[in-house]
Order: structure tokens, then C-alpha cells, then sequence
């Protein structure tokens, strides 16, 4: 069965209720042990998207108000690590915030690769807040046509 909540106004609204109740223990958890609870369960922050060519794999990493300086990104032994701190905006004199959802602090992710890379021919490169990581294939597992005799 396909419920489509447009049709049932219903159903969508009760599902916002979950989703409202969800957001709200998030709260709690990060109220409770002063970070987001994301973060504590190292469940995927900063987000990414990985793509693979005949060459290379290709990480992109969202992480907007991340500056170079303060990025790090280490492979070792099969493993990606991307680790950084983005620091808050500063409030003008007086002010509070009223809603304050962009993260701020250190944080690190780790990935496994997805398969052997040539390591020094690793590059990457942060744009517009995006962190692009070129990941070449090693020799041994990049695709090759075999010519038929």
C-alpha cells in the first residue's frame, strides 16, 4: 500500500507530530550533554556524497563557513579522515540569539576508501563550502580492456 500524504492531510499531519517530537529530543540529548546528538552517535557530520569514475573516486563534503586553515584531511591505512573546526559568527554587542541551528566546533569523519589509492596523487580542493577530495584508483584495480588478438 502507497499512502501519498497529500491526499490524506491527516496522515501528514501526524507525521509532522513525530517529526516535531523527534526535534525535540534531539534538543533534550544536546541540551543534556552539551553537543549535538549527531554528533555524539557519529552518525554523519559534515554530510557527503561519493562518486566513482573508471580513475578515481570523488568525495564532495558539505562544509559551508569551513576555512581552509582549519581543515585536515588524512588517509591512512584505508581510511579517509576529515576533521576541522568551523567557529561561530559573533553576536553584536547586546544581542542574543533567538535560533541558532548552524553548528559550530570541532568536528571529524572518517571513512573507509572505497578501494587502494595512489596516495600522492591525492588532491583536494574547498570551494563555495564544498570539500572536494580526488581519491585516483590504484593501477591493480583500475578498469582495463584487454585488446583480442
Amino acid at each position: 500500500m502507497n499512502v501519498r500524504f497529500e491526499r490524506y492531510p491527516v496522515a501528514r499531519n501526524a507525521f509532522g507530530d513525530v517529526f516535531d517530537f523527534e526535534r525535540e529530543v534531539n534538543s533534550l540529548f544536546e541540551n543534556f550533554l552539551g553537543t549535538p546528538w549527531g554528533r555524539v552517535a557519529g552518525s554523519g557530520y559534515p554530510r557527503l556524497d561519493i562518486a566513482e569514475s573508471g580513475d578515481e573516486t570523488v568525495i564532495a563534503m558539505e562544509l559551508p563557513g569551513v576555512k581552509k586553515q582549519d581543515l585536515k584531511v588524512l588517509v591512512q591505512d584505508g581510511l579517509l579522515t576529515v576533521s576541522g573546526e568551523r567557529t561561530s559568527p559573533a553576536l553584536p554587542e547586546k544581542a542574543k540569539w533567538i535560533r541558532n541551528e548552524v553548528e559550530s566546533g570541532s568536528f571529524s569523519r572518517t571513512i573507509e576508501l572505497p578501494h587502494p589509492v595512489k596516495q600522492q596523487e591525492i588532491s583536494a580542493e574547498l570551494n563555495d563550502g564544498i570539500l572536494r577530495i580526488h581519491l585516483p584508483k590504484a593501477e591493480e584495480i583500475r578498469p582495463r580492456e584487454i585488446r583480442v588478438k
